[in-house]
Parts: structure tokens; sequence; C-alpha cells
């Protein structure tokens, strides 16, 4: 029990040495301190054992899965179109009189088809994100600290005085 107070002293005599302080000011903080440290020392307790309690705790990400898929691709439809065109061409008609012979040149309309590709319509394709909101229930484990008293054993819980 001394021994902190002689070593306080001494402690505090050596300091207002060094610091040109009043060396009975010194000798008495440095018993105080050493009072102070014999306090702490006695209220140490022996070493408790300690039992570790676990919970779980959920672990939440997320990933992307491919949950279905569009194919978009034209196609090519034959239609038959029937169109009536007015066709002129010239015919001959000869009145003579005599045998002589004429040539005069005859001509019609011929129809010329050509095809050529007429922009007709536009397809647009896009994605759009929605998000909806999902709500899981879980069960988590945890371990708790159960207390079983056998005998008259004195329990002191953490915040009882």
């Amino acid at each position: 029990m001394g021994k902190h107070i002689l070593i306080g002293a001494a402690v505090g005599l050596l300091v207002a040495w060094l610091l040109n302080v009043n060396i009975l000011a010194g000798l008495i903080i440095g018993g105080a301190f050493g009072s102070i440290i014999r306090i702490l020392l006695e209220k140490r307790t022996e070493p408790s054992e300690t039992l570790r309690l676990h919970e779980e705790e959920l672990d939440i990400t997320k990933k992307r899965v491919q949950t279905g898929e569009v194919k978009i691709h034209h196609e090519v439809v034959d239609d038959q179109k029937t169109i009536t065109i007015p066709i002129k061409r010239q015919e001959m008609v000869i009145e003579a009189a005599n045998e002589e012979e004429l040539r005069i040149p005859i001509k019609e309309e011929e129809i010329e088809i050509r095809k050529r590709p007429v922009k007709v319509n536009e397809v647009s394709v896009s994605k759009h994100q929605i998000e909806k909101i999902e709500t899981i229930t879980e069960k988590l484990k945890k371990e708790v600290a159960d207390v079983e008293v056998k005998g008259e054993a004195d329990i002191i819980k953490n915040g009882d005085n």
C-alpha cells in the first residue's frame, strides 16, 4: 500500500526539482498520484472468460439474368398486283386504187416494268428500364447468452451497481 505512495512522492519530488517548482508541492502531488494509481490497480478484476455471440446478417446482391428474348426481322412477302393500263397502237388503213406498194411503219406502246424499293414504314425498337420493389423476408439466426444459476451465485449485470 505504501510503496505506491512512496514511488509517486519520489517521482513528484524529481519532477519538482527538474521544473524548479516548490519541492513540497511536488512531494504532495506525487504522493496523491501514487495513491490514485494504487486505487486503480486494486480495482482490477480477475481475468474473466468471454463468450462470443454471433448472428447472421443478410448480404443482398443483384445480378442480371436473361428472362426472355425478342427477335425482330423483316420478311419478304409476295403480293400480286393487277394494274390495267391502256395501250395505244397504230392501225393502218389503206385505200388505194392502184397497185402501188406502200411501206408505213406501224408502232404500238409496249409495257415496260421496273421495280424499285420505296420506304413505306419504319419500325423503331427500344428498351425501357422499369423498376419495381420486391420485399424479401428471411429468417436469421442469432446467438443470445443464456445464464443458468445454481446455488447462491451473485450475478452483476452490466449497468447495475
